[in-house]
């Protein structure tokens, strides 16, 4: 659970309604790193072609070596419960 003030699916209006009606499609689900951003969803906007680009753009690391370094780096944040 974060720390930090979210907005649930059945909160969620406008803009924001729907970047989690496209994630709920995409990947069947609204991830928590999406959530931790729904105060500004112009953000989330923002940081998906970023976030897209950063694991599945040109890279020195493979695709499951970048998502290791994720994996990793949220273990070590406590993202997961």
């Amino acid at each position: 659970m974060a720390w930090i003030k979210t907005f649930e699916e059945s909160e969620a209006r406008g803009l924001l309604a729907w970047v989690y009606r496209v994630m709920r499609w995409t990947q069947g689900r609204v991830p928590n790193i999406v959530k931790v951003s729904s105060l500004h969803p112009r953000l989330l906007v923002t940081l998906g072609p970023l976030f897209r680009t950063l694991m599945e753009g040109p890279s020195p690391l493979s695709r499951a070596e970048r998502k290791m370094v994720a994996i990793v780096s949220s273990r070590v944040n406590n993202c997961f419960y």
